[in-house]
């Protein structure tokens, strides 16, 4: 083979590789989870496993149950990230996900009455704006109900919910990062209290989310009566 048409080869391949590699922007979120990721991984790394299983009272998460509940979200988007890349493939544009699929509510609301209010809600959110979705979700003015599939579960042990937040982690960069299509940005999620987001959008929500998780760790270790050792 000439050195011609090696060099012709490898042009091609580079445009091949380049049309599926993961948008700049979704490249600069995948770091900045990276770092509140680590974030966590460190806070974890500062308690023992008697103090991660402190509560103050029984409505209150321990720390261990927030990170199981971290792991747990971000395993539920991961999904809606997947769904995402192949509406994208298909050449779709919107995936409808219901209360039923993804039950949030609020507080003092049971999740089946709020599923009645699943029509007025979707359309009150959806020219919801972003920074205003992250604002919420980051100060919960309004306290939330979580789905039920990102509650955490009994029996938790830290070691091994901060091992599996740590290969969650690189799982969720190898589905970003990966083969993309170039229209991934493109399809949107369409549920009744978020509202309309893209992947990009959607990835936002769950760093925000965790950011906010992190100053309730935070504030549980800094409880005068939180246990020392």
């Amino acid at each position: 083979m000439s050195d011609t048409v090696k060099a012709i080869g490898a042009a091609m391949a580079g445009l091949a590789q380049a049309a599926t590699a993961a948008p700049a922007s979704l490249v600069v979120q995948v770091d900045r989870f990276r770092l509140v990721r680590e974030n966590t991984l460190t806070a974890l790394g500062e308690v023992s496993a008697a103090q991660a299983a402190w509560s103050p009272r029984q409505d209150v998460w321990s720390i261990v149950q927030i990170a199981d509940h971290l792991l747990r979200t971000e395993e539920m988007y991961r999904d809606q990230f997947r769904q995402i890349i192949d509406v994208a493939r298909q050449g779709g544009s919107t995936i409808r996900v219901s209360l039923r699929d993804v039950d949030s509510s609020f507080a003092g609301i049971p999740r089946p009455v709020m599923q009645l209010f699943e029509f007025p809600a979707r359309m009150m959110s959806q020219f919801m704006p972003q920074a205003v979705r992250e604002a919420v979700i980051r100060y919960p003015i309004v306290s939330a109900v979580n789905p039920t599939a990102s509650t955490p579960r009994p029996g938790l042990e830290l070691g091994a919910v901060r091992t599996a937040l740590a290969g969650s982690l690189a799982e969720t960069e190898k589905l970003l990062l990966g083969s993309l299509p170039p229209n991934v940005e493109t399809p949107v999620i369409d549920h009744p209290i978020m509202g309309r987001t893209n992947i990009r959008e959607l990835f936002r929500v769950v760093i925000v989310h965790e950011e906010r998780h992190q100053g309730q760790i935070a504030g549980l270790r800094a409880r005068a009566d939180f246990p020392r050792r």
